[in-house]
């Protein structure tokens, strides 16, 4: 199923390089690949040089969602990701606009990111209507996946979460079916104050044409 042009049809352009070095990164697909050690580590104290709770949108698009968040937490420290670079531009505009001093943008392949990211780095994972990747030759490509999960698994601080949204019914059921291999985290349905918190542009496009919105709050059960 498309998930339509949005991010193509956007008008947006490259921030000028004062606002970049503070808002945006762009790390290669081909050097993290290849040469992940070449870049920093994906915690607050590197990418911030402070100790703070850090939460991460993996495909953020213009960062409706994430941008709400750290204007609410501003002691907190926020991360958006999207492997396109021209809704970043967006976002890089809404943070300026903001004011906002503790988000960053990254221009990068997520499933490249989860080898940078130390243990218990993060407070909380957004995941938000990613792509429905479900045909053989794309499940590669799929956010929705083991291997995201085990990275969830390791580097959420324990009590700390995954906001899984999604209006697609077979990768809501696929998220179900993963989590049992992974012990230390627990699936509970996304209360209806969760949905509520804020609507991304997504969020409004598939519930305005009458889709199902299901979410999950997979939690980082405390260790004993």
């Amino acid at each position: 199923m498309g998930r339509g042009r949005y991010p193509a049809r956007l008008k947006v352009t490259v921030p000028p390089p004062e606002i970049a070095e503070r808002y945006y990164r762009s790390w290669s697909a081909h050097e993290l690949y290849h040469y992940p050690a070449r870049f920093p580590l994906l915690n607050a104290e590197s990418l911030f040089g402070r100790n703070a709770p850090l939460t991460l949108e993996l495909g953020c698009a213009t960062g409706e969602y994430i941008c709400t968040l750290a204007a609410a937490q501003p002691d907190a420290c926020f991360v958006g990701v999207d492997i396109v670079a021209k809704p970043l531009y967006r976002a890089v505009e809404r943070v300026v606009e903001l004011g906002l001093e503790n988000i960053i943008f990254l221009h990068a392949d997520a499933r490249l990111l989860y080898q940078r990211i130390p243990d218990r780095a993060l407070t909380a994972i957004i995941l938000h209507f990613p792509p429905p990747l479900l045909r053989n030759r794309q499940r590669n490509q799929l956010l929705v996946s083991a291997q995201m999960l085990g990275c969830a698994e390791r580097a959420l601080v324990p009590g700390g979460y995954l906001s899984f949204l999604t209006d697609h019914p077979d990768l809501f059921t696929l998220m179900q079916e993963l989590l049992p291999a992974f012990p230390q985290l627990r699936g509970l349905p996304a209360s209806p104050s969760e949905l509520a918190v804020f609507e991304s542009h997504y969020h409004r496009r598939w519930a305005a044409r009458g889709r199902e919105i299901r979410g999950l709050r997979i939690e980082r059960i405390a260790e004993e």
